[in-house]
């Protein structure tokens, strides 16, 4: 039987839980380092010059910040067991739609079944509920 593995996210943490046969395997929490910090118009000009060259400050935040999110999204992919067949992420704001789309750049996830759904936040066994409920509804495995 392949592993399900339910993760929910947000633009501070990601929290994978992977159940085997509709049983709790494995709980893992991964930190993202993502600023969420945002420019401050006193701290510096929207552009300045370094020398002849101008630079945009908002444009260096914004990949900066797309930088940080691909390598957090990298270090949930790692975190997800080969033998994975379903897939559900959810969470509150656009990070699960982000990271769906890094998913589908990857061939090995291609083939998983891959559900998105918004959720609020939660608490770690509200999550691990919602994960539950999710693969195996009324106690019957889901096909």
């Amino acid at each position: 039987m392949k592993k399900q593995v339910g993760i929910w996210m947000n633009t501070d943490k990601a929290v994978l839980v992977s159940l085997l046969n509709g049983k709790e395997e494995n709980i893992q929490t991964i930190e993202s380092e993502i600023e969420s910090r945002s420019h401050n118009p006193r701290e510096m000009k929207p552009g300045s010059r370094t020398g002849t060259v101008l630079m945009d400050v908002d444009k260096k935040m914004t990949q900066r910040k797309n930088h940080q999110m691909h390598e957090y999204f990298e270090k949930v992919m790692h975190s997800i067991a080969s033998d994975t067949g379903e897939i559900y992420i959810f969470g509150p704001a656009n990070t699960k739609k982000h990271f769906e789309k890094e998913l589908k750049k990857h061939a090995q996830f291609n083939a998983l079944k891959l559900e998105i759904e918004s959720a609020d936040k939660m608490t770690q066994p509200q999550m691990v509920a919602k994960i539950k409920q999710h693969f195996v509804p009324n106690g019957s495995h889901k096909n």
